[in-house]
């Protein structure tokens, strides 16, 4: 996960100036998925789905917080606080371009809310095409 991260950062950073790399928001992200060259917003994409899915360290410290009396945590516990963290379900197969489809679709339809946080609205609109189904 952290070589990804790792490449995720690398491949953004090159992409904007020294003063803008601390924050990314959903304009430059539009503006990425517009480009000729869709890298850059693939790699973002794919960051931000590994880092909701595989944080194992938010995960441990989200079942801790849930487990103070249980050990050790029961299994179906982690399961639901993972599903919850992330909020989204990729289960069907999918490839890069119809994920980057349906976060740039949010992105174009969702104009008003591009000054907050790329990550956030990448979340948000995985959130919206891809619910997990409750039961």
């Amino acid at each position: 996960m952290r070589n990804v991260l790792t490449l995720v950062l690398i491949a953004w950073t090159s992409l904007i100036q020294p003063s803008l790399a601390q924050i990314v928001d959903g304009n430059r992200a539009y503006k990425e998925c517009e480009a000729d060259d869709k890298t850059a917003i693939n790699y973002f994409i794919a960051g931000v789905i590994d880092t909701a899915t595989n944080d194992k360290a938010a995960l441990l410290t989200k079942s801790l917080q849930y487990s103070v009396n249980t050990s050790p945590v029961p299994p179906d516990l982690t399961k639901n606080i993972l599903k919850e963290m992330r909020s989204f379900c990729l289960s069907q197969p999918l490839d890069a371009e119809q994920i980057r489809d349906a976060v740039c679709g949010y992105l174009k339809s969702n104009s008003k809310s591009r000054n907050m946080s790329a990550a956030r609205l990448t979340v948000e609109a995985l959130q919206s095409a891809y619910p997990c189904k409750s039961g």
